[in-house]
C-alpha cells in the first residue's frame, strides 16, 4: 500500500448540507453491480416519493425507487461515467416531499423479513462498488467477523467521515440488523487514523454498551491506500488473505460500508428505500467544497444552476469519485448514482500533466500493488495483443486501485491498458 497526499481539508470540517429540491432527476437504470433493474412505469405516469420504478432483474441486481414525487417525463440515453451511454427514467418533480415515521415492530423483524426490506429498497454498496446489499448478505459460507469499512482512504473524499460524525446512530443501527442476519461472532469498525474524531465518538458508543453488538472494536489504522479495498483491509485487521478468484466469505468475513449501513437502517426503520445520499463535491476549482445530501439522479449541472455549488474558476478536470480510481466526466451533464461517493472538479495544479515515457523497470508498479501482480507484465501484453495469457496472471484480480500509476516515474497510464486487457482476455 501507498501513503497518498489527503487533501481532506476543509471538506472533512464541512457539515453535510442538503439539496433536496432538484426539479429534474435522471435515475439510470444501470447504477449497480449486475444487470440493469427493469422498467415497471412508463412515461406520463403519475409517481409518489418512495414508489418502485423498476426492480432488480435476475440475482446480480437492485430495485430502483422514486427519490421524488412527480411524473415520469420520458426515457433518454442519458450520459453514464462508466457506460458511456445508458437508459435513464426523467422523473419531472412537483416539490412535494414526504415525511417517513419510525416503523414499531422493526426490531421485532427477524432476519429474512429484514432481507427482503433491504432487497426492496434497492440497496447497493455505497463505497463505489454498487454491489447488491442483499446478495452479499446471503453468503454461501459461515461469517464470523463484520468489518465496517469507515476507511476512506480516497483522496478528497470526506462523505463517509461526515455519516460518522453526525449519523453514528443510525450507523450502530444498521450494524445491529446485519448482525441479526449473519450472526457474527465479532464486529470490526475500521477508521483510519486521519479521523480521530470519528475514532472518539465510536468508542464512546461501543463503551456505552447502548447497542446489541458482538464483541466490538474500533481498529484505528494509518492512512494508506487503498486500505479500504475489502481484500486489503481483511488482511489488515485479521492476516487472512482472500484466495486469488476467492470472496470475503471464503476467509469468513464480511465487508460493508458506513453508508451502506446507514442505509439499511433507514430502509428497516422507515421503510426508505435507497433515494438518496451524501456526496463530497470537491477541489480547487470550488469555491467553497461541500458534503451534500442529494437526491438520487440529480444533475451536477443542477447543484450549480440552484447556487449550492459555485466556481472559482474554470475547473480542468472533472471526477466521478475519487482522484485515484475516479473517471474523468466530458462535463456538468451527469447524474448522481447510487454509488456516487464524491465529485471533483481539479484546477491544473491538481492534475499530473507529464506524458508518458518509457518503462525505466524500476518495479515500484509491482512493489505498490496490494494484489501481489505484476502490472507492467499487464501493459506489455496489451500492447502487444497477447490477450489470451492475461488470465494466466490473474488479471481479473486486479482492483485497478490505481497505485501503481501513482507509483509509475514514467507516468505509464497502467490501469487503462489494464482495462483493456479485461475487456479483450474474455473474449480472447
Amino acid at each position: 500500500m501507498i501513503k497518498v497526499e489527503e487533501r481532506k481539508i476543509p471538506q472533512h470540517n464541512s457539515p453535510i448540507e442538503k439539496f433536496l429540491g432538484a426539479k429534474e432527476l435522471y435515475l439510470h437504470l444501470s447504477q449497480h453491480t449486475g444487470k440493469p433493474s427493469r422498467l415497471l412505469r412508463r412515461p406520463k405516469d403519475r409517481i409518489e416519493e418512495a414508489d418502485l420504478i423498476a426492480e432488480g432483474d435476475g440475482l446480480i441486481s437492485a430495485s430502483l425507487s422514486s427519490p421524488a414525487s412527480g411524473t415520469i417525463e420520458k426515457l433518454v440515453s442519458f450520459n453514464h461515467p462508466v457506460l458511456k451511454r445508458s437508459t435513464a427514467v426523467v422523473v419531472k418533480t412537483d416539490g412535494q416531499s414526504k415525511s417517513y415515521s419510525i416503523s414499531k415492530d422493526a426490531d421485532s423483524l427477524d432476519k429474512d423479513a429484514v432481507l427482503d426490506k433491504i432487497r426492496r429498497a434497492g440497496i447497493v454498496g455505497m463505497g463505489g462498488a454498487a454491489f447488491p446489499a442483499y446478495v452479499k448478505l446471503k453468503p454461501p459460507k459461515p461469517i464470523d467477523t463484520l468489518i465496517v469499512n469507515g476507511c476512506e482512504c480516497e483522496p478528497y473524499l470526506a462523505c463517509d467521515y461526515r455519516l460518522m460524525l453526525e449519523r453514528s446512530s443510525g450507523i450502530f443501527k444498521g450494524v445491529e440488523l446485519v448482525s441479526k442476519i449473519i450472526s457474527p461472532k465479532r464486529v470490526i469498525f475500521a477508521i483510519e487514523e486521519n479521523k480521530s474524531e470519528a475514532v472518539k465518538k465510536f468508542n464512546s458508543i461501543i463503551s456505552s454498551k447502548s447497542y446489541s453488538l458482538p464483541a466490538a472494536r474500533v481498529a484505528v489504522l494509518p492512512s494508506r491506500y487503498p486500505q479500504g479495498g475489502e481484500k486489503q483491509l481483511i488482511y489488515v485487521l485479521t492476516k487472512r488473505k482472500v484466495p486469488l478468484g476467492g470472496l470475503p466469505f471464503d476467509v469468513g468475513c464480511l465487508v460493508h460500508n458506513v453508508g451502506t449501513l446507514y442505509a439499511i437502517y433507514e430502509a428497516v426503520y422507515y421503510n426508505k428505500p435507497l433515494i438518496e445520499r451524501v456526496v463530497t463535491f470537491a477541489g480547487g476549482a470550488l469555491k467553497k467544497p461541500k458534503n451534500i445530501l442529494v437526491k438520487i439522479g440529480t444533475t451536477i449541472r443542477e447543484l450549480f444552476d440552484s447556487g449550492i455549488l459555485e466556481f472559482k474558476t474554470e475547473p480542468a478536470k472533472i471526477v466521478y469519485g475519487g482522484p485515484m480510481m475516479g473517471i474523468a466526466l466530458g462535463g456538468l451533464d451527469y447524474s448522481i448514482m447510487k454509488g456516487t461517493s464524491g465529485i471533483l472538479f481539479l484546477t491544473k495544479d491538481e492534475i499530473d500533466t507529464r506524458e508518458e515515457s518509457a518503462c525505466i523497470r524500476c518495479a515500484r508498479c509491482v512493489d505498490s500493488c496490494p494484489m501481489g501482480l505484476l502490472p507492467l507484465e499487464f501493459v506489455k501484453r496489451v500492447k502487444n495483443g497477447k490477450f489470451s495469457s492475461l488470465n494466466e496472471l490473474y488479471i481479473k484480480d486486479c482492483i485497478e486501485c490505481g497505485a501503481c500509476s501513482f507509483s509509475c516515474p514514467a507516468k505509464i497510464p497502467i490501469v487503462h491498458y489494464i482495462k483493456i486487457g479485461k475487456k479483450y482476455a474474455v473474449n480472447s
